[in-house]
C-alpha cells in the first residue's frame, strides 16, 4: 500500500511564488494530482480578500498557460489552469516516482505537499530527482500504508486522525450534523475543501486498513 510523506518546499522552487508574497492572499490549496502532461493539476483555491490581485499576479508565472475562475464562495475561489511544459520540476519528480500528490498548501512562508509513493525505491527515486535538479524538500512526516496494526494508527496521517476524531467527538457524522463542515475546518483553520479532503482520505485509509486488509 506504501507510504505517505509530508515534504515542506520554499515558494521559489513551486509555482505562484509572487502571489503567495501578496498581503490579501491567505493561501494557495491543490488535492489529489497524479502528473501524467500539462494538464496536470488543473484545479485550485485561492482564500484571501482581493482575487483581481492574485489574478494580475498569476498571469505572469511562466508555467502558467491560461487561467480561469470555476465558482466564488466567501473568501475564495476556484480556478482552473492550463499549464505550459514548464511545469514545475517537483511535480515531474512526483510522476517519475509512480507517485500522487494528495494535498499541497502554499502559504507565504512556502509549500506543503502531501504525496503517497508506492514504495520505498519510489520515495527514493523522488528524493534523487530532487537532488539532481537542486530542489530541498524538507521532509516533516513519514507514514507506512503497509500495516493495518492499530498500533500504527492505520496508515493514518496524525492531521487524519486529529480531524476524524474530532469530528465524532462534535457530531459530524450524526444525523442530523451537530456541526458543519465548515465549522469543522474553522477549528482547524484550514479550508472546507481541505477539511473535506481530510476526512475522505483517512476513512479511505481506515477502511483499507481494516475491512480491506485481507484482501
Amino acid at each position: 500500500m506504501g507510504i505517505i510523506a509530508e515534504f515542506e518546499l520554499e515558494a521559489a522552487s513551486f509555482v505562484f511564488e509572487d502571489a503567495l508574497l501578496l498581503p490579501t492572499i491567505d493561501r494557495i490549496e491543490f488535492e489529489r494530482v497524479v502528473p501524467t502532461q500539462t494538464s496536470t493539476m488543473p484545479f485550485f483555491w485561492v482564500w484571501g480578500t482581493a482575487f483581481d490581485d492574485f489574478e494580475r499576479i498569476a498571469h505572469t508565472e511562466p508555467s502558467l498557460e491560461s487561467l480561469e475562475e470555476v465558482t466564488a464562495v466567501s473568501g475564495g475561489r476556484l480556478y482552473r489552469a492550463m499549464w505550459t511544459d514548464r511545469v514545475s520540476t517537483l511535480l515531474r519528480g512526483v510522476h517519475a516516482s509512480d507517485a500522487v500528490l494528495l494535498a499541497a498548501c502554499g502559504r507565504e512562508t512556502g509549500w506543503l505537499f502531501e504525496i503517497r509513493f508506492p514504495s520505498d525505491d519510489r520515495l527514493s527515486t523522488f528524493s534523487e530527482h530532487c537532488l539532481t535538479h537542486e530542489l530541498s524538500p524538507v521532509l516533516r512526516q513519514l507514514y507506512s500504508l503497509s500495516a493495518p496494526d492499530a498500533s500504527l494508527g492505520y496508515g493514518l496521517t496524525p492531521r487524519q486522525r486529529e480531524l476524524l476524531v474530532s469530528a465524532v467527538d462534535a457530531g459530524y457524522f450524526e444525523e442530523p450534523r451537530a456541526i458543519s463542515l465548515q465549522e469543522l475546518a474553522e477549528e482547524f483553520d484550514i479550508s472546507a475543501p481541505s477539511a473535506s479532503g481530510l476526512l475522505r482520505r483517512g476513512t479511505g485509509h481506515l477502511i483499507r486498513s481494516t475491512l480491506l486488509a485481507d484482501r
